[in-house]
């Protein structure tokens, strides 16, 4: 699945947990403007690693980890270049 891709299904995912028809990418998930609440929060992660077969370790749940569907994106494109819960983080 290319980076295109797996933005759309991230946003499509995102959109169905708010209840919404659509997201913009560009909106931020976590933080003091952030749409998703800790409850959404833990639904997106479940079904992030269902969806794409990746794990996220307590060190990788950061707010800014998950703070957009980009930083989403760029987690799950380095997880399916490790072996399967395993990620190395965010880069500096």
């Amino acid at each position: 699945m290319n980076r295109e891709e797996m933005e759309r299904k991230v946003t499509a995912i995102v959109a169905q947990l708010l209840g919404t028809t659509e997201v913009e990418r560009s909106a931020r998930l976590l933080g003091p403007q952030g749409v998703l609440d800790s409850v959404t929060v833990v639904r997106l992660i479940a079904w992030l690693e269902q969806e794409f077969q990746v794990a996220f370790d307590e060190e990788d749940l950061t707010i800014e980890s998950l703070s957009s569907i980009d930083r989403i994106v760029s987690f799950i494109e380095e997880s399916e270049s490790l072996p399967y819960g395993t990620y190395s983080g965010l880069e500096q």
